[in-house]
């Protein structure tokens, strides 16, 4: 054997050594030339905003030395080498753009191998750590982007596979600014994502999702060969939704997608620009990008009434699962019928009814009922929601036939220019409201026993008219038909 072979022999032994060492323990070099090659101290990682942040320090000999031959370190995550920090002084590395999960990393030490008398040589230490990290960078529910900022990075979205021809322009947008794919420079045959951090839709098990946003186009050519694709990521898979061509240019268009598919699910937001030639279009502009869940309420809401009991029942929400709603809530107005609503129960109610009884002392009126659900976010116990099924009105007036307790009848009905009212005593005060509790006009001080309301100036619909004598307070409802 030549001194050649024998050198390459022992080249192949130090570094066959080196590597059993980054795997089971220190790498070093044999008996014959007693080096260790130190790893990195006290490694470290801390999640700092959307990105991992890997730190260590440098490595140590006994006596308290910098190792001769270091020239860098080598990050992996989760095994796998990830990047390469070159210079003893860099200490540091900075994991951006993964995604929700665990994750695991380690630190080596880089070695030039010439001080240990492998001159043209490398060697890398045993691993610092490992020490894990479970990385959570979801943005809020629900997710808002109008560009405000003016910038990509206030929200932290990604690009794949790069930028590219995407741009925040200050200058346009519905307000200003607004997000542009740009058709300039040239682009050939291209796909570019922008999409959004992960979005957590996973408390919203019993929920509608819904994507909005807002887009126009500056087209050049009406190929309709360039598209914008709107979508989502699930387990990094693309899934489109809508997709647009440039088939003419337009204002600014409003898109309300239902992505109900995602409620109980993590995800990303997408828009896919692509085409075959980029400059067929001036830009696609993107603008008001929003994710909201909206609660299910009760399904099925009824009421019966027996004297002055009030049953209400309902379903449960039309969920395909259940999870999350803790209970039910019931809120009723006075007897007039107009807001505030007010919370009857002192607790949630577990089961499908409520008996609400009414008090002796209201001779009548009219009570809206509204019942809700209440659901939470089952890993921190914070209410999400509080969804209403339709509202309940529950006519409790003493009719308009007889005079009845309160002494008081209202007539003709449906009215058309003119409603009496006549009272047993004189009428205090009178109002008439619109549906939704807006008064219409009103009569102060009336102290009359009967009058006329001049119907004619309302437009035709449904009222609610508010009466007051000395005997109580009567809400009716009435209906104007010219």
């Amino acid at each position: 054997m030549n001194p050649f072979q024998k050198s390459a022999i022992r080249v192949y032994f130090l570094l066959a050594i080196m590597i059993a060492g980054s795997v089971f323990g220190q790498a070093t070099l044999p008996a014959s030339n007693p080096y260790t090659l130190y790893p990195p101290l006290n490694a470290g990682v801390d999640q700092v905003e959307c990105c991992i942040y890997v730190h260590w320090q440098k490595p140590l000999t006994p006596t308290g030395t910098i190792p001769a031959g270091l020239i860098g370190y080598n990050v992996y995550r989760g095994g796998s080498f990830i990047n390469y920090r070159p210079g003893e002084d860099s200490l540091n590395y900075f994991d951006c753009g993964i995604d929700y999960g665990t994750y695991t990393y380690s630190i080596t030490a880089k070695y030039d191998l010439t001080p240990y008398g492998l001159p043209g040589q490398f060697g890398e230490s045993s691993p610092a750590g490992p020490i894990t990290i479970v990385f959570n960078c979801d943005a809020p529910m629900p997710f808002y982007e109008p560009w405000d900022a003016g910038s990509f990075m206030f929200q932290n979205w990604q690009f794949m596979p790069s930028q590219s021809n995407w741009s925040i322009d200050t200058g346009q947008g519905n307000p200003l600014p607004t997000a542009v794919f740009s058709g300039s420079p040239l682009l050939q045959n291209y796909e570019v994502t922008m999409k959004s951090l992960s979005l957590p839709a996973t408390p919203w098990k019993c929920a509608n999702i819904y994507l909005e946003f807002d887009y126009t186009l500056n087209d050049i050519s009406l190929s309709g060969t360039e598209k914008l694709t709107a979508g989502y990521f699930m387990d990094n898979t693309w899934i489109p939704v809508m997709e647009l061509k440039n088939e003419g240019s337009t204002g600014w268009i409003h898109q309300k997608l239902d992505i109900s598919e995602v409620s109980g699910k993590r995800l990303k937001l997408g828009f896919k620009a692509s085409g075959t030639s980029s400059t067929g279009i001036a830009g696609w502009e993107v603008d008001n990008i929003r994710l909201s869940p909206v609660c299910k309420g009760p399904a099925a809401c009824i009421y019966s009434r027996s004297g002055n009991s009030i049953q209400l029942s309902w379903q449960h929400p039309d969920c395909d699962s259940l999870q999350g709603v803790s209970g039910y809530n019931v809120y009723r107005t006075d007897e007039n019928g107009l807001p505030p609503f007010n919370k009857l129960n002192a607790s949630l109610i577990t089961s499908l009814q409520y008996i609400d009884v009414i008090p002796s002392s209201i001779l009548g009126g009219t009570f809206r009922y509204i019942i809700t659900d209440v659901q939470r976010d089952m890993l921190s116990n914070t209410v999400l929601c509080e969804a209403p099924c339709d509202t309940l009105v529950v006519d409790y007036s003493v009719g308009i036939e007889t005079a009845g307790k309160s002494g008081i009848q209202f007539y003709p009905q449906p009215a058309n220019t003119v409603l009496f009212v006549k009272s047993n005593t004189p009428v205090e005060s009178c109002e008439v409201f619109n549906l939704v509790g807006v008064s219409q006009y009103s009569l102060k001080s009336v102290n009359e026993t009967e009058f006329s309301l001049p119907v004619e100036v309302l437009p035709e619909g449904i009222y609610m008219v508010r009466i007051k004598n000395a005997r109580g307070t009567v809400v009716k409802k009435i209906s104007v038909i010219h």
